[in-house]
This record gives C-alpha cells, sequence and structure tokens, in this order.
C-alpha cells in the first residue's frame, strides 16, 4: 500500500458505516488521483469490520516494516502492546504456551501521522543484535513517511542508525516547538509522563508526524514512585486517541527472540475481536476455540491500558456480550470458567475487574466473586482502625492487622511530609493475577494499590482483603512516622516477639476471614480457619525465622535482606504449584502444611524450593540450573535447621534416583544437553560435591563472589561454568575438571588449565 493509499484508508476508517455512505461522493473525489480499481478498493475496506484494516492491507503494511528482517531478540522483559484502533495492527509477536499471540510491537496511524509502540524501550536504539537494527530502520522510515527523514531523539542511543546513515540528533523536551523540527521522533517514554506531553505529542502526530516509542509497562509503578500506568502517564493516556498503548502486563518469559512474520493471526486488535463476539451472538459466523481465545486474550490487554474514565472499549465489549442477566456464573475450585465454555463470562469478568482496580473509592461496590474468594466477613463484625506504625529502612508490604470489607471504603491518613513520595495503600495479599490462564478458580485479579498521594486517602475493593502501607525501596532514609487507618475490621496477625502464644488464643478470635504471622524474616498469610489450628505460634516463626536466616547465611545475602520473605496461600496461583517471588505463592490446600510442624521434614521442600529461588544470583545460577541451584539452598535447611538427613526431602534425591541419573548421564549422547534439560539429574552433581567435600564448600563456593580473592564476578554464562570450575576447585583443593567432563558441564580449556595443576577428584563409583 503507497502513502497515498494509506492515507485514503485513515479518511475511510474515520467514518462510520452510514457516514461513508452519506460521504460517497466526498471520498470519491478525495480518490480521484488514484486508479480507479484503487478507489473501488478503498470503498470496499471502509465497509468491512466496522473500518478496521482488511487483513491484505495489514499484511501490505507489515511487510515494509519488516523488510529484511528475520527475527528480532528478546530484550530485557518486555510487556505486550494493547491494540484497538481501527488503524492499528501488530508487527512484532509471540505465542503464549497456549499458542495465544501477544504483540510486543505494533504499529497505527491517528491524523496524518505515523505510530509504532514496543512493550519495552531497550527496542528503540536498533543495538540489540539480530536484525534489530534493520527493523528499526525500516521503523523509523515507515514512522518517518520518507527514506531519510529528520530523526529526534529522546533517552535513546542513536549510534545504529547512524551506522545506516540515518541521521539523528537529541532533543530535551517534548513540547511543540522541539518536535516541530523532526519528520519523527523515538522516544523513550519510561520517563515521559505528564498530561502536557502527551498533548503536544499526540498534536505532532496528528499533524503528520511519526513517532517511535517504548516503555517497560509493568515496571512504571516502581520507576515512577508508584504510580498507576493506566491513570499516570501522559503519553500512554494521549496514544488513546490512536487504539494503541502500553500495558502494565508482563509476557514473554521463556522466550529467547520474536520471528518476523508478515502474516499473523486475525483478532489480535481488540476491535476485531469485539466485532467478531457480536457478529456470533447476533446469529453470524461461530469462532472457533483458538479464535475465541485469541480474541479475548486481545481484548484483555486492550482493556489493561484503559484508564477507568474511558468507558468506549469497555461499553463495546458490554455491548458485544450482551446482557448477562443475574445469573451470570461466579468462579470456583469446583467450578471454575473456563476459556471455551464460558467465553463471555471470563470476559466481562476480565472486563470489571480491570476497572474495578481502577475506579475511585465512591464507585465501588462489593463484588458477588468476593464471596466465594477471598472470602466474606462478618457482617456483624465491628468496624474499627488502628495507628500503625511504619518503618521506612523495611522496604515492601506493612502488615496493619486491618481488613477491608468488600465494597466499604476505608481511609488512611499519613503526615504530609511522606504524602506523593511513593507511599501506597495495599488492599489484598493475593496479588497473583490469572488473566491468561484458561480457567479460572477465582477472580483474575483481586487486589487493590493506591498510591498515597495527599494526607488521606479514601480507598475500598470490590473483593476485600487484608490492608498493608506499602514502603518503596528508597524510602529507606525516612524516619519512621505512623499511619491511621480507620472504617476497617480487625484480623488475626501474631507477631513474633510481641505477642505470645497465650495471646494468640485471642487473636485468632477476630472476624476478618484472613490471617496473618511475621517474624522478622518471615511473613506468612492464610485462611481464618487454618489460624484457629494452630497452637503453637511462636516455635512456627522461630522455624520459619530460621529456614531465612540459613539461606541467607549460606548464600551470603543476610546483609543485602530489606524486608522479610512473604508466603500467600491461595485458591489459585498464576503459574505453577507454588512460585518464587514477593510474595512466594502457595495454594490454600498447602496451608495446613505451612503452618504445622512435625518432627520429620514438613513444613516441605516446595517452600524451601521458592525461597531458594528468591535466593538465586546469575554468579552461581547459569542456564540449566535455574531449578537447580535453588534446590541446593533449600536441602540445606534440612541441614541446618530441621538437624536431619538432606537427602530426605524429595524422592528425585533418593539414592535410587542419583543412581538413575549417573546410569543416564553415561548413556548420553549430548551429556551437556541432558544435563541442563533435567533439573534433578543436575543436582545430582552439586550433591556429590556436597557429600563430599562439606556443606562449607558450597558455603565457601557462594560467599566467593562477595570479593576479589577469585577475581571479578562472571559475565554471562561460560564465565559462570568457568567460575564454578575454578572457584569450587580452589576451595575444594582438587582438580574438579574431570568431573565437570562426566557430567558433561562445558568449560573452557583455559579453566581447566587453572585448576590443573590440582589433585584431579572423582567420586567413587564414577
Amino acid at each position: 500500500m503507497n502513502n497515498r493509499q494509506f492515507s485514503i484508508l485513515r479518511f475511510v476508517s474515520r467514518k462510520g458505516a452510514k457516514a461513508q455512505r452519506s460521504e460517497k461522493d466526498r471520498f470519491s473525489k478525495l480518490c480521484a488521483f488514484a486508479p480507479l480499481r484503487e478507489a473501488f478498493l478503498f470503498l470496499a475496506c471502509a465497509a468491512v469490520l466496522n473500518a478496521q484494516m482488511p487483513p491484505a492491507l495489514v499484511n501490505a503494511e507489515r511487510a515494509k516494516i519488516l523488510e529484511g528482517v528475520k527475527s528480532v531478540p528478546k530484550l530485557g522483559a518486555p510487556g505486550p502492546v494493547g491494540i484497538w484502533g481501527q488503524i492499528a495492527f501488530p508487527i512484532l509477536s509471540a505465542p503464549d504456551k497456549d499458542g495465544v499471540e501477544i504483540a510486543v510491537g505494533a504499529a497505527a496511524a491517528y491524523g496524518k501521522g505515523r505510530i509504532i509502540l514496543f512493550g519495552q524501550n531497550a527496542y528503540l536504539s536498533g543495538d540489540g543484535g539480530g536484525d534489530h537494527a534493520q527493523l528499526i530502520e525500516n521503523c523509523v522510515k515507515w514512522a518517518g513517511n520518507k527514506a531519510k527523514p529528520r530523526i529526534g531523539l529522546k533517552g535513546v542511543k542513536g549510534a545504529a542508525l547512524a551506522q545506516r546513515g540515518l541521521k539523528a540528533e537529541e532533543f530535551a523536551t517534548v513540547e511543540k516547538k522541539n518536535l516541530s523540527d523532526y519528520d519523527v521522533v523515538i522516544i523513550n517514554t519510561q520517563g515521559v509522563v505528564s498530561v502536557e506531553e502527551g498533548a503536544a505529542l499526540i498534536d505532532y502526530i496528528k499533524g503528520g508526524g511519526g513517532f517511535i516509542g517504548g516503555m517497560t509497562g509493568w515496571a512504571y509503578g516502581q520507576t515512577s514512585g508508584g504510580k498507576d500506568l493506566a491513570i499516570s502517564h501522559g503519553v500512554n493516556q494521549a496514544l488513546m486517541a490512536a487504539g494503541v498503548a502500553n500495558t502494565d502486563m508482563s509476557a514473554f518469559d521463556q522466550l529467547r527472540s520474536f520471528e518476523a512474520r508478515v502474516e499473523l493471526p486475525a483478532m489480535m486488535n481488540a476491535s476485531d475481536a469485539i466485532t467478531a463476539i457480536k457478529k456470533q451472538r447476533e446469529g453470524g459466523p461461530a469462532l472457533t476455540p483458538e479464535q475465541m481465545k485469541q480474541g479475548m486474550n486481545a481484548i484483555q490487554i486492550a482493556m489493561a491500558a484503559q484508564p477507568p474514565d474511558r468507558s468506549n472499549l469497555k461499553n463495546a465489549v458490554a455491548a458485544a456480550l450482551g446482557n448477562a442477566g443475574t445469573d451470570a456464573p461466579i468462579p470456583t475450585a469446583k467450578a471454575p470458567l473456563n476459556d471455551t465454555q464460558h467465553a463471555a463470562a471470563r470476559l466481562r469478568l476480565g472486563m470489571e475487574t480491570r476497572m474495578l482496580r481502577l475506579m475511585s473509592a465512591e464507585g465501588i461496590k462489593a463484588h458477588p466473586a468476593h464471596a466465594e474468594f477471598p472470602g466474606k466477613a462478618p457482617e456483624n463484625a465491628p468496624r474499627t482502625g488502628a495507628e500503625i506504625a511504619i518503618t521506612p529502612s523495611i522496604s515492601g508490604w506493612h502488615s496493619t492487622g486491618l481488613y477491608a470489607v468488600a465494597g466499604e471504603p476505608i481511609t488512611v491518613t499519613i503526615p504530609e511530609k511522606y504524602a506523593d513520595k511513593g507511599y501506597a495503600v495495599r488492599i489484598g495479599c493475593h496479588s497473583d493475577t490469572l488473566y491468561h490462564l484458561d480457567k479460572w478458580e477465582r477472580a483474575p485479579d483481586i487486589t487493590r494499590s493506591d498510591t498515597l498521594a495527599t494526607t488521606t486517602t479514601k480507598t475500598a475493593s470490590a473483593f476485600g482483603g487484608l490492608i498493608y502501607i506499602e514502603v518503596p525501596g528508597r524510602a529507606k532514609d525516612d524516619e519512621p512516622f505512623t499511619a491511621a487507618i480507620k472504617d476497617a475490621i480487625a484480623a488475626p496477625l501474631f507477631v513474633l516477639g510481641k505477642d505470645d502464644d497465650a495471646k494468640w488464643k485471642e487473636i485468632r478470635q477476630r472476624p476478618a476471614p484472613w490471617a496473618e504471622m511475621a517474624c522478622d524474616k518471615m511473613i506468612i498469610s492464610f485462611p481464618r480457619e487454618v489460624a484457629q489450628a494452630i497452637n503453637n505460634p511462636t516455635e512456627l516463626m522461630q522455624f520459619w525465622k530460621a529456614v531465612v536466616e540459613a539461606q541467607d547465611d549460606v548464600s551470603n545475602q543476610a546483609t543485602e535482606r530489606t524486608r522479610p520473605e512473604r508466603i500467600v496461600a491461595d485458591v489459585q496461583i498464576s503459574a505453577g504449584y507454588m512460585h518464587s517471588g514477593y510474595p512466594i505463592m502457595i495454594p490454600t490446600s498447602a496451608g495446613p502444611e505451612m503452618t504445622t510442624l512435625t518432627r520429620l521434614k514438613f513444613p516441605g521442600w516446595g517452600f524451601y524450593h521458592e525461597i531458594g529461588h528468591n535466593h538465586q544470583r546469575r554468579t552461581f545460577t547459569f542456564d540449566g540450573t535455574g531449578e537447580v541451584t535453588n534446590n541446593v539452598i533449600g536441602m540445606y535447611c534440612y541441614e541446618a535447621v530441621l538437624k536431619k538427613d538432606w537427602l530426605i526431602g524429595h524422592g528425585g534425591i533418593s539414592e535410587e534416583s542419583r543412581k538413575k541419573h549417573i546410569k543416564d548421564i553415561k548413556a548420553a549422547s549430548n551429556k551437556w544437553q541432558l544435563w541442563k534439560s533435567e533439573p534433578f539429574l543436575a543436582l545430582t552433581t552439586y550433591i556429590q560435591l556436597i557429600q563430599e567435600f562439606g556443606w562449607e564448600s558450597w558455603r565457601k563456593y557462594l560467599h566467593s563472589f562477595d570479593g576479589t580473592e577469585y577475581g571479578p564476578e562472571p559475565k554471562g554464562d561460560d564465565e559462570a561454568r568457568d567460575q564454578f570450575l575454578i572457584r569450587y576447585s580452589k576451595i575444594a583443593n582438587k582438580n574438579l575438571a574431570p568431573f565437570f567432563d562426566f557430567w558433561g558441564i562445558p568449560v573452557s580449556s583455559s579453566a581447566k588449565a587453572e585448576v590443573s595443576k590440582l589433585e584431579a577428584w572423582m567420586p567413587k563409583g564414577l
């Protein structure tokens, strides 16, 4: 499609179907300079899907942007871009585990100008390797609508462009007088946030300017001091008019690169999906399960970008779904909503939760799904409040022992000097979002966090939840202060050193449906009914304190700790049986195990495994050991805390299993490939080292990265493997190169030479 055609299509897309018919004569005049068949083509295009771009034209434009591009590396931790505009389409995407395509880059037109948006700011420079430089060159020419456009840069390196003969210069501020000097501007929008900047940029685009932007949307809350992307980012707000925007979602975890494809699946544009769903409901063509899943995904991603006061897309989704009535299904563990049988219900619920998270407190009512999870607060529970001591040197969530009742506003008051400094009030500990899962056992997003931008903040949650004051990491030097909370109900909260077992019997009777226990190293959250069975909270929290301290010690991270670990029980989590992070998430079925001590080994392997993940560092965790080194750290808990045989924790490390791993590696044609793809087989390698040289060797290895005795920290996986050999060999005073060769761990000849004078070692039996 040439530039004249693209301009014609822009004109067509701005007209509704009725307006298109009434202005046919005017449109024909616009087409007068084009061949007659082109005019008819564009008249036909205008009538398709409410003037959405037909696939053939989308492919033609995408082919220009991807010309000469085969693949582009995944850079950083990108997130998906929301797409819903009439002239908006994905340019670079990848399928998730279910085959649903998610776009990391999109193109759009608005007014006379063009837009390209990426879900990571690293894509703006062109220096990421592979065909990245070619891609950014194509983007510049497409968005600038010229072979040699004048290029302005803000927060972006221009070396890759210069190498391709494209001149670019930096400019300081996003305002009309600066933008007008360029045909296309490339802006790192991570820090470009004001409404004024957004207004200047969209006016520039409307007048014919080209814009290439990108940001890591999920990190905006961190880089902005706790602000919400959908509400506070001026440029993202301005791009709403074009129907593209960054989202605060994350994706592409296991991806290494994006393959460039001119043809992408239909319904990656949310407006296309909405139209198709509406037609199906009205008796039109039925969508396949794959199409429905793709369309739902596109709508959910687009909804993630919408501010609460913008109802266009929400209304369109509601119209497509029709009236749900009063019998809309509620997701439960026994009757989950899946993406085939309950597609419409999931879309509606997903839209509701997106909007509820951003609505003002006055408009929030209790959502029907809250009664199922996280649970309904007793109606007769007295409303109360408390003054909570906040220590800013401890970052993260500060537990309050209070619970917000679903649909009821609470009020938080803090000293004026701390207002709008990144502090926030959080309602709910169940922070996992489930939009990407093929079934929902609860509503997909049930927590809420509001920045404490003023001295007094009123907020509410449609689902209710435990209340926290969130402290940003950069506030560590602030003086302690008090936060006052009103209109909540009391929740069970045991604090080691402050409360005792006798007091716990009173604490656990507090009415909130969720409870917590805390010490300076760990906080655990679980249903109230689990709390009723706990009689030894002091011993329990002393145990969890010891677990974290043991892992801190062996991994040399005691001085790094700025907050306690957290473990939260949830009826459904976002990935796996359990997963690491802040908080560590476990199923509610594991809540009793988390709070019950036995003489043998419980709480068990999974807990130490996930806490171990939080202690992994790139210095000693290279490719193939992401599910290995955490287990080594976890096994240390059996040794140091439980005082038990450290090989009892899992069947995968039993004597029989280890013998099989040795047999398998001996028979392998590609030892390295097998080693790095079988975590318990790889774990046997570490077990043999510790059996021979003791836990102190492992401890010294992890502590060795704290100093310069063994040289600088490794850069990349190759150096990490080399240093694993060199450091451990010197610590053990043995040449471990033959041992590494047996297991197939590749190391360089120079690394082997460095330890060659030491006595060679192999375990008995190998």
